[in-house]
C-alpha cells in the first residue's frame, strides 16, 4: 500500500511538471555529480570547456555559470551573460554558445590562454526552473582541468670548431622542457644518448611572457653527428636539429687555432729580443754617442784653423824645393 502511494505520488509529481523540463530534472537526479575531463591549451589561443546535458532544455528555464577551483567565475548565463559576476580575470575571455543551449550545450570557450591558467580546475554549476519559475535542482557537472603548453621553435644548432663543441639554442616554449644530445660516431650504427653530466644546459623563463628559452653545448670529437632534441612534456612532441662534424672543418679549425698561437708566441719572443736591445742601444748609449758627436763637432770648430796653417806651410815649403832645384 505505502509503495503504491509512494508510486502515485511521484507521478502526480512528475506530471505537475511540464513537458522537457521533467526529463532535465530526472536526468539531473540520474547524472553524477561530476566527470572529469582533461584538455590541453595553447599559449594566445582558446580553448573549448566542454559541458553538454545531451537533453533538450528551454533556455529561459536554465541557469548556469562557470567557475574554477577558487570559486571565481568565468561565465554566468540567466536568460543572458551575466557579466556583473564574471571574475576581471576573464574579462572577454569567455563565450558560450546560446543558439545550442536548447540542446543541452552549455560548453565555453576560453580566449587568450595564459600560463597562470596552467592546471586550473574548472566545472559548471546547472540549475533548472519549472514553467513557474520555481527551483527544481542544481547540479556540478563537466569538471575540467586545462593544461597548458607553448611549441618551441626549431634549435638552431651551431658548431665551434675551433673550441671542438655545439651549441643548441631555441625559445618561446611551455612548459620546463627536457633537453638531451645524441651523439653518433660515424663509423658507427648506433647512437649515444649523453649522460645530462656530459651537457651543459641552461633553461630561464622570461618573466614578461611566461615562455622558456634554453640554451644548451657539448663537446664533440671528429667524424661524429651530434642532435640536439628538445621534448615537450605537455604536448608530447619534440623538436630537433641535426649536423655532421667534417673533419676537415675540424683540421681547419686546429690549424687556425695553431697558425693564431704561433703568431703569437713570434710576437712576443720578437718583442722580448727588440725591446732590451732598443733599451740598451737607444737608451744608454744613444745619449753618450749624442754627447760625443757634440764633442767632436766642438773640437772640429776648434782646430780648423790649424789645419789650414799647416797646409799652407806644407805648400810653401813645396814651392821652395821646386825653386831650389831649378837653380
Amino acid at each position: 500500500m505505502h509503495v503504491i502511494e509512494r508510486s502515485r505520488i511521484i507521478s502526480e509529481s512528475i506530471f505537475s511538471l511540464h513537458g522537457i523540463s521533467t526529463l532535465i530534472f530526472i536526468y539531473l537526479l540520474l547524472a553524477p555529480v561530476a566527470s572529469e575531463h582533461l584538455v590541453t591549451g595553447i599559449i594566445g589561443a582558446s580553448i573549448l570547456l566542454p559541458c553538454d546535458l545531451n537533453l533538450s532544455i528551454n533556455p529561459a528555464r536554465l541557469r548556469f555559470h562557470w567557475q574554477d577551483h577558487s570559486d571565481v567565475v568565468l561565465y554566468s548565463f540567466n536568460k543572458g551573460v551575466e557579466q556583473e559576476y564574471q571574475n576581471k580575470l576573464y574579462t572577454n575571455r569567455t563565450n558560450a554558445f546560446q543558439v545550442e543551449m536548447s540542446s543541452g550545450n552549455i560548453s565555453i570557450k576560453l580566449s587568450q590562454v595564459t600560463p597562470q591558467d596552467n592546471k586550473n580546475t574548472y566545472w559548471a554549476l546547472a540549475s533548472l526552473f519549472d514553467s513557474n519559475d520555481q527551483h527544481i535542482h542544481v547540479t556540478k557537472v563537466c569538471q575540467t582541468t586545462l593544461l597548458v603548453a607553448a611549441r618551441f621553435l626549431t634549435p638552431k644548432l651551431t658548431v665551434n670548431y675551433k673550441e671542438m663543441n655545439a651549441m643548441c639554442l631555441t625559445q618561446g616554449g611551455y612548459p620546463k622542457p627536457k633537453v638531451t644530445w645524441t651523439i653518433q660516431d660515424l663509423s658507427q650504427p648506433q647512437n649515444c644518448t649523453l649522460d645530462p653530466r656530459e651537457v651543459q644546459t641552461n633553461i630561464t623563463l622570461d618573466p614578461e611572457s611566461g615562455l622558456y628559452t634554453v640554451w644548451s653545448q657539448v663537446n664533440f670529437t671528429e667524424n661524429q653527428s651530434v642532435t640536439c632534441q628538445v621534448f615537450n612534456p605537455i604536448l608530447r612532441e619534440t623538436v630537433s636539429n641535426t649536423t655532421i662534424i667534417c673533419t676537415s672543418k675540424v683540421q681547419e679549425g686546429l690549424s687556425i687555432g695553431v697558425i693564431v698561437g704561433i703568431k703569437l708566441l713570434m710576437l712576443i719572443c720578437v718583442g722580448g729580443i727588440i725591446f732590451p736591445v732598443y733599451k740598451q742601444c737607444c737608451g744608454t748609449s744613444g745619449g753618450e754617442d749624442t754627447e760625443n758627436g757634440v764633442a767632436a763637432g766642438s773640437s772640429g770648430f776648434a782646430t780648423g784653423g790649424d789645419e789650414e796653417r799647416s797646409n799652407l806651410m806644407a805648400s810653401t815649403t813645396s814651392q821652395a824645393l821646386e825653386n831650389s832645384s831649378f837653380v
